[in-house]
């Protein structure tokens, strides 16, 4: 089975340029080098410039997928479908192709003008911003990772302290709140945006230890349970799963 335009033939692995065609090494190998990057944009985040706008996104994931893949820091040629466990394996509703650019443009208009030093709900509204920017998934791989890369690096250039390794390390409930979030139950959501927005006190190392690895913030189970019931998407007959 094909999945899409960016796999190689008859496959659902993503060409990449070391040309490994093993789905599950290739996504090992790519939270390896993807950790790398992110520690060198913590380390030096002038790597990147901050100009705010759409070319300040696309430089972000060119720079965090650029050494694996081509088509890094372009946008999808196509409309994507992928799975959710909220979902009960369906998917949720992604921006069409054709319109990427000019909601992402709308979108950082948006917020161009925005005093974040006087911003009141500041958590509600960074919460918005970030599902605003993931509903979108401009990219064929890397969206997630993307959007919260792109989150701390946009806050930090507005004088705004996140402790964006919160959610790095709890990128499950960060997912499923963020599916969830896009069907307006958002507390998931805000509640790990607004511990991230709390400072020192909850400062965390991003860690790739798998001994370390245990997410922190859950979904409650009866809340994942009703959500899932209400929400499930039956896998739409000949859709693809990218």
């Amino acid at each position: 089975m094909s999945g899409g335009k960016n796999c190689y033939p008859e496959s659902d692995v993503l060409i990449n340029k070391y040309n490994i065609r093993d789905k599950e090494l290739l996504e090992k190998f790519e939270i390896q080098k993807v950790f790398a990057k992110l520690l060198g944009l913590d380390v030096k985040p002038t790597r990147i410039a901050y100009t705010y706008d759409v070319e300040h996104m696309v430089s972000i994931h060119k720079y965090l997928f650029g050494d694996i893949y081509e088509w890094a820091g372009t946008f999808r040629k196509e409309n994507l479908y992928k799975s959710e466990r909220v979902l009960s394996g369906g998917s949720a509703e992604y921006a069409d192709y054709h319109e990427i650019e000019n909601r992402l443009k709308k979108l950082l208009q948006q917020y161009a003008d925005l005093d974040w030093a006087k911003t009141a709900k500041k958590g509600d509204v960074i919460s918005d911003f970030l599902l605003e920017l993931w509903s979108i998934h401009p990219f064929r791989e890397g969206n997630t990772r993307t959007c919260i890369a792109f989150l701390w690096h946009y806050l930090k250039g507005k004088g705004v302290d996140f402790q964006v390794a919160l959610l790095r390390n709890n990128p499950m409930y960060v997912r499923d709140s963020l599916v969830m979030a896009n069907y307006d139950q958002k507390e998931y959501l805000r509640r790990i945006i607004s511990d991230a927005l709390q400072g020192e006190a909850l400062e965390s190392e991003y860690s790739m230890n798998e001994e370390q690895s245990g997410e922190q913030y859950k979904i409650a189970k009866a809340d994942y349970e009703v959500f899932r019931e209400k929400y499930s998407i039956k896998r739409i007959k000949g859709s693809r799963d990218m």
